[in-house]
């Protein structure tokens, strides 16, 4: 009797396993799947460790790759990176192809203590990197595991069957010194209408805490409102009936850091970067990513520093950030992708 319940227990499993395909219109990405065996190590590895492997995909399918077993120590922070490469082929069918990649990363209980993630259309012939990244602090030593699950879900397009190449690599690294990700909950999700200008992310950091540098790693995932699906969360629409346009939004991604003086105004820049991108209908969905890495100038007019990341929208779409896979991590040490 016993071996005939946990038969049946394990084809229920799997059936809801089969029910968990992310629709191509949803920007959030895929959960963790089943555990796979370990394509290498053996748990006596530590940090700074980077692990790559090249998966092929074939529409609609899912893939877990890129498996590592290695050592961290509780106490400890440790940054880790994803990054996953990867082209729709010039001669496969269909507009685009829906891709949702996931890192995550579990500890010696098998409990989850950091994920990183994004999905992105990809276009026919353009080469994209999905990127994202997770701080990590884990509450026990001891054996932990990191991999990554690939999916491109939508079978309902002329792209059903295509098969195309990934090429998955992640890192993670010990933070020595300041170490902290910023929540995305304190802004996010947000709608940024036609000729609006919003900060998605802002961290203020005391110099005491740094020792002459600063790297920050952000990461924002988008939905132009070419159409309403597509950007749902928290149980809403962020894109209403007046957001959309078909035009898809360009925007300015603008990352700062400003010194802050006593009274609270900037009184300094010592990083600004920006760069002007266009967010078509057909890519829809984007993962965003930026890296700065800044020398702290000995002398300063305050005694705080202010990290923060601002889309300036030009539309005509109105555009929306989403806090599911959108990050920002700062770190005192320089981490190495």
């Amino acid at each position: 009797m016993a071996s005939i319940v946990v038969a049946s227990l394990v084809m229920v499993l799997a059936v809801l396993w089969g029910r968990t395909m992310i629709e191509p219109d949803e920007p959030s990405t895929p959960a963790p799947g089943p555990t796979a065996p370990s394509d290498g190590g053996n748990g006596r590895e530590v940090p700074p460790l980077r692990v790559e492997e090249t998966a092929s995909l074939t529409v609609p399918q899912e893939a877990q790759v890129a498996a590592r077993e290695f050592t961290l120590e509780s106490g400890k922070a440790y940054v880790a990176t994803v990054d996953v490469a990867t082209e729709k082929p010039a001669d496969s069918d269909g507009v685009n192809i829906f891709l949702g990649m996931r890192l995550t990363c579990t500890d010696t209980e098998g409990e989850v203590i950091g994920t990183a993630g994004g999905t992105e259309n990809l276009l026919t012939g353009e080469p994209v990197t999905l990127s994202n990244q997770v701080l990590l602090r884990p509450e026990r030593s001891g054996v932990h595991r990191c991999s990554v699950l690939l999916n491109a879900p939508s079978d309902a397009g002329a792209s059903a069957g295509t098969t195309f190449e990934l090429d998955t690599t992640w890192t993670v690294s010990p933070a020595e010194g300041l170490a902290v990700q910023t929540a995305a909950v304190e802004r996010l999700p947000m709608t940024i209408p036609a000729g609006s200008r919003q900060m998605t992310f802002g961290e203020v950091i005391p110099l005491a805490e740094l020792e002459g540098r600063l790297q920050m790693h952000a990461s924002l995932n988008l939905t132009t409102c070419t159409g309403i699906g597509g950007s749902r969360e928290d149980g809403r629409t962020w894109c209403t009936e007046d957001d959309v346009d078909f035009g898809g939004s360009t925007y300015e991604i603008e990352t700062r850091i400003d010194v802050i003086a006593p009274n609270g105004s900037v009184c300094d820049a010592i990083d600004a970067w920006r760069e002007s991108i266009h967010l078509q209908h057909y890519r829809h969905h984007q993962l965003l990513h930026v890296e700065r890495d800044v020398e702290i100038p000995d002398e300063l007019c305050g005694d705080r520093v202010r990290v923060s990341v601002l889309i300036d929208n030009s539309g005509p779409a109105s555009l929306v950030v989403h806090r599911e896979s959108s990050s920002l991590i700062s770190t005192g040490s320089r981490i190495d992708r």
